[in-house]
């Protein structure tokens, strides 16, 4: 039996027992099968027993990756949980209790561990859980030193998991003490691990830095007067990764919007994210953002190009890939139609911006901190040249509309669209800075926020038309 097959055997089972969609695609059992998951959540395991006819999850090879207790240990030092690997029955004897909640790293991000406090939900309805603020709960979560994350166990209605912002839950209570509702659609499942992971990461490495990067910037500020410029990383040897991509990022940027002037036709913009870790900077940085803002007034009909081959696909985690869904989906929410190749041999091009002229700018995965010129040599040009006319004939995703094109997209990433358009609305709803928000200056949540309501509002209006031309 194939992994898609599998899949859709587990997915019908899901919905006949729960009358919910399932959201187990291939690359779900490729990742069990690799150990990434070791305990598929509660609806899972007993579809996946039906349809392989066992009786028991370990008699699939499944078990409960626990390094420690979630909240204490038996010496009564705090133990700690993954947030990969979180389920209900860890928190059964640890409420009220805090503990340690690692979130995973990855190729540049260098993983966080937060303060966990976990909490049982008081009431239950349909669109929030509520949870009473105690003042130890309120001292808890509200410490300035530390990230901390509210984790809530709804057992008796449906087994669920319930993050929540620390800070922005304690923010909420000191206005009005009284019992503080936490949206069912902050339940743990890939898309709000990938939203955490990339927000905590991302604010961890940067905040770390926060110093170090202002006198970067002044170090390096001579490279803005020249046209063209390769900083090395040996210049800034004392900040993170994370760090360095957001110094070359930013630089590219300012680079990009200076020579913008010189093309007289809507460019296609050629960037080398390929990864959801990657993308994330693009829902999180607030020069991106502004950039994105900036770029789209100027031109209409503009096309971002992205290179993911299938490997990358295939080594990635869904709750990363789906970070690198919503970059695509911002930058369709700015007017830009996005093109995607699988080429792998086009993986390493640097970034450029191709029009009547060109802009060369690159900063991701290269040897030194940016490479940026304001032109190209006609050797170049004309592989830029053709990169473009390759992706205008064969983009994987060519289709006429934003939503078609990001269905396409969800298909190539192995996401299934039904469940991550349903999870979009309910997220657009709310918002997300109550789930995860960062601290640093450098960060912000709108382009985070504007892709999922974008996603959200392309599901609604395409199930509206579908409705209204059924009843023609």
């Amino acid at each position: 039996m194939s992994q898609a097959v599998l899949a859709e055997l587990v997915n019908v089972e899901i919905l006949r027992a729960t009358g919910h969609p399932g959201s187990i695609s291939a690359k779900s059992v490729s990742d069990w099968e690799r150990g990434w998951y070791t305990w598929p959540a509660k609806d899972v395991r007993p579809a996946l027993c039906r349809v392989l006819k066992v009786q028991d999850p370990a008699d699939l090879g499944f078990y409960k990756r626990r390094p420690a207790r979630p909240a204490g240990s038996d010496d009564g030092q705090p133990g700690s949980a993954s947030l990969l690997s979180l389920s209900p029955s860890d928190l059964a004897d640890v409420e009220g209790l805090t503990g340690r909640l690692e979130v995973p790293g990855g190729r540049s991000f260098h993983g966080v561990e937060l303060s966990a406090l976990y909490q049982p939900v008081n009431e239950s309805e349909d669109l929030a859980v509520a949870i009473t603020p105690t003042p130890a709960l309120v001292s808890t979560l509200g410490r300035p030193d530390r990230r901390t994350v509210l984790v809530a166990a709804d057992r008796p209605r449906d087994d669920a998991i319930y993050l929540a912002d620390g800070k922005q839950l304690v923010r909420r209570a000191m206005q009005r003490m009284e019992a503080q509702a936490v949206p069912t659609a902050y339940r743990l499942d890939d898309l709000a691990i990938g939203i955490i992971w990339a927000v905590v990461n991302t604010d961890a490495a940067l905040l770390a830095d926060d110093g170090a990067l202002d006198a970067a910037r002044q170090a390096l500020i001579h490279y803005e007067e020249l046209p063209a410029s390769a900083a090395t990383l040996t210049e800034v040897p004392e900040i993170n990764d994370v760090s360095r991509q957001w110094l070359g990022s930013s630089f590219c940027a300012r680079h990009i919007t200076r020579y913008l002037g010189r093309l007289s036709s809507p460019p296609l913009f050629w960037t080398k994210d390929q990864r959801g870790e990657e993308a994330s900077a693009w829902l999180l940085w607030t020069h991106k953002l502004d950039y994105l803002r900036q770029t789209s007034r100027r031109f209409a009909n503009a096309q971002r190009a992205f290179c993911v081959p299938e490997h990358a696909v295939r080594t990635s985690p869904k709750y990363e890939r789906v970070l690198l869904l919503l970059a695509m989906a911002l930058m369709e929410a700015f007017g830009i139609e996005v093109l995607v190749t699988p080429d792998p041999e086009l993986s390493e091009i640097e970034g450029f911006v191709l029009a009547d002229d060109v802009i060369v700018a690159s900063w991701l995965r290269g040897p030194s901190l940016w490479y940026v010129d304001a032109g190209a040599p006609p050797s170049r040009r004309a592989t830029y040249s053709a990169i473009a006319d390759q992706l205008s004939a064969d983009s994987i995703i060519s289709q006429p509309t934003a939503f078609r094109r990001l269905q396409a997209a969800a298909a190539y990433l192995d996401i299934p669209w039904t469940w991550f358009a349903t999870r979009c609305r309910e997220l657009a709803a709310v918002g997300v800075d109550g789930l995860a928000h960062p601290r640093s200056r450098l960060l912000s949540t709108k382009g985070l926020n504007t892709a999922i309501r974008y996603v959200a509002y392309l599901d609604r209006l395409a199930t509206a038309e579908g409705a209204d031309n059924a009843s023609r």
